[in-house]
């Protein structure tokens, strides 16, 4: 079967414990912020919605502004060192929440741990770069944001159902989580990303900001909407909680579902199509969307933006992967991430200014203009310029 992974299989089996060990902090921290803190805070530490939801931007803040420095310790010190710090981090985060009676404690906590976080994802998707079997590299980082992200999920639901009934019992739910997490990342403690041999030609860094507008749009307009998506259904599309989550989760199997494909064929015939393309598509879901669409039309969409999304994720990917240096690849991820991290931390913000002063369509036909921007933008750079 190793045949068919994206990945080489020397060094898979460490590749495979850092994806779960990271995958497992990923469920942690959804499970504390989002399932934990709303129930344990105000009953336990006696802190307001306030001070716990002010917790999780402080740590967002802090993990997405320090990735270009993440990355780099993570080459330079050694992933596994920085991974082991994560989890000793995330570990103390726990055991001292419930000594975190003043506000400030708490926000001093999430900044730490948010910090010792940034080194994950630039490590990773580094690493995961660094041992693509030849030809596949865009599927072997697709595929390993595909992953850890349902970790996410599976934190949120599983903390979240048992902190409203006993939020103790969560809280000890997720020490034993991380506790197997910590132990997980030191038996990797000596690991360091393979580094290539050095090329004498020299990068040319300017191409680096042809990556930035991506970077930043394919976060921030969704995210336009990210914070009133359940109003927008209630009152735009006539949709109740359970019957968007339905469409979600339809759009979602559909791109995974389609990944294995569109990265194959990004990993033959180049990434430019898929990105272009995949960044038209969800514009067009996006504008539509502002227009009221029936149920059919709906379902439509969602499809569409499936389709989409597995022609971006894997051209995206594609595009980074033949493109950015070798030399300090980390340290170069993290950057474009803090960039990424930027697009969520003002997308809801530059989205409510748009709502109040135009009306609920606003974000939606803002957010459809960039990605159309988008896509016209790569276009004509892949056709005016040599791209690998």
């Amino acid at each position: 079967m190793f045949r068919y992974l994206p990945w080489a299989r020397e060094g898979l089996f460490v590749f495979l414990r850092l994806v779960l060990a990271v995958g497992l902090m990923e469920g942690v921290r959804s499970g504390y912020f989002a399932g934990l803190l709303p129930f344990y805070a105000p009953e336990h530490l006696g802190l307001g919605p306030a001070a716990f939801t002010l917790a999780f931007t402080f740590h967002q803040l802090s993990e997405n502004l320090s990735k270009t420095f993440g990355g780099l310790l993570a080459e330079r010190v050694g992933f596994g060192k920085t991974v082991s710090l994560a989890a000793f981090a995330g570990f103390l985060t726990l055991l001292l929440t419930p000594m975190a009676h003043a506000a400030w404690l708490l926000w001093v906590l999430a900044v730490l741990w948010g910090l010792s976080m940034s080194t994950l994802y630039p490590g990773l998707m580094t690493l995961a770069s660094r041992i693509a079997v030849p030809g596949r590299e865009a599927r072997a980082l697709s595929f390993t944001l595909t992953l850890v992200m349902p970790w996410v999920g599976i934190g949120l639901v599983g903390v979240g159902q048992v902190a409203q009934k006993e939020p103790e019992a969560a809280l000890t739910l997720l020490m034993v989580a991380q506790g197997v997490v910590l132990l997980l990342a030191l038996s990797l403690f000596p690991f360091r990303i393979p580094i290539p041999k050095a090329v004498r030609e020299p990068y040319p860094y300017k191409r680096l900001l042809f990556f930035l507008p991506a970077a930043f749009g394919q976060t921030f307009a969704p995210a336009l909407v990210s914070l009133f998506i359940l109003r927008l259904a209630k009152e735009e599309l006539a949709l109740e909680p359970i019957a968007l989550g339905g469409l979600l989760l339809l759009g979602g199997a559909l791109a995974l579902g389609l990944l294995p494909l569109t990265g194959r064929q990004v990993d033959r015939k180049g990434y430019r199509f898929a990105l272009v393309g995949g960044l038209f598509l969800l514009g067009v879901v996006m504008v539509w969307l502002a227009f009221t669409p029936s149920f059919m039309e709906l379902i439509l969409l969602v499809l569409l933006a499936g389709v989409g999304y597995s022609l971006f994720l894997p051209g995206w990917n594609g595009f980074l992967a033949k493109n950015l240096p070798q030399e300090n690849r980390a340290a170069i991820w993290g950057g474009l991430m803090t960039v990424e991290g930027l697009g969520i931390a003002l997308g809801p913000a530059v989205g409510g200014l748009l709502w109040e002063a135009f009306g609920l369509r606003a974000p939606l036909l803002t957010g459809s203009a960039v990605f159309f921007l988008l896509s016209l933008f790569y276009a004509v750079l892949f056709w005016r310029m040599r791209w690998n």
